[in-house]
């Protein structure tokens, strides 16, 4: 079915049209809630969250379809946000020793894919992991952080900074277990 064709339909309430929507764009959701997630679970309940905001909105959405994804996008993002705030984990911690003063070897970055990048990042403290997804992922500035997540920019700076310096220290430590 052709885009136009299915957003009509979508907004007609259709179920097929719906039901299209949903296991076209399924994946492409889930890779993103993933991201903001603790774990595969809370991914999927982030996924059906945003499936549901999706077709009960989709009369509000207009366009072609790369604002679609984008709009999609910005839902599901929400949504994990929005879940993140009602949970309030902000008391996370890596589990494990922490070097201060190494550098991460070429080659190791060269042998991570982005699967590897978010399995690391599931274990960065759930603000550091919101700010670096939004950031550096998602291509946000601060000041739109700062608002999202109700924090000062300098904060937003900070953990970002925090997240990627132990987002290095988790590197350097799969390396370490791979070479063992």
């Amino acid at each position: 079915m052709q885009f136009n064709h299915l957003i009509k339909a979508a907004r007609d309430r259709e179920p097929t049209a719906q039901r299209s929507i949903v296991d076209q764009y399924s994946p492409y959701l889930y890779v993103i809630a993933k991201r903001y997630a603790n774990d595969a679970s809370q991914a999927k309940d982030i996924l059906q969250d945003s499936l549901v905001l999706i077709i009960n909105n989709i009369h509000q959405f207009s366009g072609k379809e790369s604002d679609f994804k984008a709009w999609m996008k910005r839902i599901c993002i929400n949504t994990a946000l929005g879940k993140k705030r009602k949970l309030s984990h902000k008391n996370e911690s890596y589990p494990g020793e922490l070097i201060h003063d190494k550098t991460i070897a070429p080659q190791v970055l060269q042998e991570l894919n982005m699967k590897d990048i978010i399995a690391l990042l599931q274990y960065l403290p759930s603000l550091q992991r919101q700010i670096f997804n939004l950031s550096i992922i998602d291509g946000f500035k601060h000041a739109e952080i700062a608002r999202i997540l109700e924090v000062k920019e300098s904060t937003s700076r900070t953990l970002l900074t925090r997240a990627r310096k132990k987002l290095q220290l988790l590197i350097i430590e799969q390396d370490k277990i791979r070479i063992r």
